[in-house]
């Protein structure tokens, strides 16, 4: 009897739940978007492209307003909610037969990925929108040029006219591939390359009629992307700058949170 007691009090508690979760490069990453987001309000965009602007030769800049498509909050939105709604569908239907802490870990370590990949992109984005002060293709429209000392100004308050010198590149490209990119690799990753939870017959079932779905997430946001053209709020370049800065960093983070995740999620365990 007092041979059990031994081995009980001998036997180690659990870590704290927080150990496992790989929170510190997210909050590195929070602290570096919050950094450029504040540099980013206090200042202006680079005046490179404004002090040689000509509205007689700048076709490029000369189409008109139009109202955005799907708005950047909105944008945001969805993307959070995409975000969320993934993995935790997924790991609740492919994964609720591993340990609660395990589930729950590799859940907060994937949500937290998603975040450190927008943030990331969003950062980056940024900090090259005010370094470089690419004109939109709206920007005669917004501008409202006249002519002053043989030179052309805008006869609108900068606070307008600048918002329309963040072009290059594109901050709905970029968010909104980051966050649909992550969930589309995040989704094909689960169902199709992690054990499941699921017999072989349902997951093969699964395999055939999610690999769609889950490609869902990355083509709204190409979708998105192809509305800041229409919408005469982006050049194609600055579409596809955006597009590949999301993709990087998407693919980027998701590399790192496969790598810290809890060893039965890893394919050679699962084989062993």
């Amino acid at each position: 009897m007092n041979f059990v007691r031994r081995e009980e009090e001998q036997t180690p508690k659990p870590a704290p739940l927080w150990q496992d979760v790989q929170w510190i490069s997210p909050l590195v990453s929070m602290i570096v978007w919050a950094s450029i987001a504040g540099w980013a309000v206090q200042t202006s965009p680079n005046p490179r492209y404004y002090n040689t602007y000509n509205p007689t030769i700048s076709e490029a800049t000369t189409h008109p307003f139009h109202d955005d498509t799907v708005s950047y909050p909105l944008l945001v939105g969805l993307s959070g909610a995409i975000s969320v709604v993934v993995p935790v569908v997924l790991e609740f239907t492919f994964q609720h037969s591993v340990s609660r802490r395990q589930f729950y870990v590799t859940l907060v370590n994937v949500l937290l990925g998603a975040v450190e990949a927008v943030l990331l992109t969003i950062a980056t984005t940024e900090l090259i929108k005010f370094s470089v002060g690419y004109l939109r293709p709206n920007f005669a429209s917004v501008c409202q040029p006249r002519l002053v000392n043989a030179t052309y100004q805008c006869s609108v308050d900068s606070n307008k006219f600048e918002k329309s010198m963040v072009s290059f590149p594109s901050g709905h490209a970029s968010t909104g591939t980051a966050a649909g990119w992550y969930a589309t690799i995040y989704a094909l990753w689960t169902i199709f390359h992690r054990p499941s939870s699921l017999t072989t017959r349902t997951t093969s079932i699964c395999r055939q009629a999610l690999f769609l779905p889950a490609l869902a997430p990355f083509l709204f946001a190409l979708g998105v992307s192809v509305t800041r053209v229409t919408d005469f709020k982006h050049h194609t370049v600055d579409v596809t700058m955006g597009t590949l800065l999301g993709l990087i960093f998407a693919s980027l983070v998701f590399v790192r949170v496969v790598q810290t995740l809890p060893r039965p999620y890893h394919s050679d365990d699962s084989t062993a």
